[in-house]
């Protein structure tokens, strides 16, 4: 049976000429050292037959400073048989693993590769794009999830339980920090400043010139920290807002979670749905107040 089950199996064209790129590199580098060596062993037994044509012949005295450091050094090189061969087999030899840089099918079996400072993973490439996209679907399925039925129910009771419009951002902010520890394995923290307290907040020089930015653009701005700044530095996310209730700045900081455009699209989202169910719930209550007090007053009329 396993012996019927192996000829069932068939090897696609694909498959083979991914086995047979390493080889193929193999080859062409061997072929390339081989070309070193020909031309080494032809250039020696020319010198060996005519030493009077291989030497090079030295640059015409002249007066003053004519001579220049490309005359005196650099040409004697360049006109060298000798170094024209080094330097052809270093150029094609570049060439040769630049092309299986470009086309990494050739590395497809590896799990690391490096030249340079240029660093190829590729068996990690597919399970690194699909993790943003997992990652980025499901911040979007939370922002969807804010403008449901059932969180409007929930954010309904903190409106009236408050009547302000901090406590149900606090509320919202809230379940997001559980959302992204309990889905994405990320952690953040939050504070909600006044405009006044954020400008005496101890906070980095650069967090708060991106206010500014903020302020001008309406929109969330990001500062990651490198990768040469200390683990102690955080990442920060800020939002400035205003409403009929004062000015407000938003900010997102955390040590490990790097923030992106899908934090700064959620933070906006989220704190716009939540002004608008604030609205709205003033709108009402305020609604449901006159028609109350009309009700009173007619019937003494």
């Amino acid at each position: 049976m396993a012996i019927e089950e192996q000829k069932d199996k068939r090897i696609s064209v694909f498959d083979r000429i991914i086995g047979f790129m390493p080889k193929f590199y193999v080859i062409g580098t061997i072929l390339i050292f081989v070309y070193t060596l020909v031309a080494m062993a032809r250039l020696g037994i020319q010198t060996l037959k005519n030493p009077e044509e291989t030497i090079v012949p030295a640059p015409p005295v002249s007066q003053g400073f004519e001579h220049t450091l490309i005359s005196l050094i650099i040409e004697p090189i360049v006109t060298s048989e000798f170094y024209q061969i080094i330097f052809n087999t270093l150029f094609l030899y570049l060439v040769w693993i630049l092309l299986f840089l470009l086309a990494p099918i050739a590395f497809y079996r590896l799990k690391h590769f490096k030249f340079f400072n240029i660093e190829i993973e590729i068996e990690k490439q597919d399970a690194a794009v699909y993790e943003v996209f997992s990652m980025s679907s499901s911040k979007m399925k939370f922002a969807a999830y804010l403008t449901s039925e059932e969180f409007q129910l929930e954010i309904s009771e903190e409106i009236a339980n408050s009547k302000d419009f901090k406590t149900p951002l606090i509320y919202t902010l809230d379940c997001a920090v559980d959302f992204y520890s309990d889905q994405l394995g990320l952690s953040f923290t939050y504070d909600i400043y006044t405009l006044n307290q954020f400008k005496k907040a101890k906070l980095p020089k650069s967090i708060k010139a991106m206010l500014d930015k903020s302020i001008q653009t309406s929109e969330p701005c990001i500062t990651n920290k490198s990768n040469s700044d200390s683990e102690y530095y955080k990442n920060f996310l800020i939002h400035y807002f205003e409403n009929m209730d004062g000015k407000f700045v938003t900010v997102l900081n955390s040590y490990q979670t790097e923030f992106d455009t899908f934090d700064k699209s959620l933070l906006k989202i989220l704190q716009n749905v939540i002004y608008d169910y604030y609205l709205q719930y003033n709108y009402i209550y305020e609604a449901s107040e006159k028609l109350e007090k009309n009700e009173t007053i007619s019937p003494n009329n």
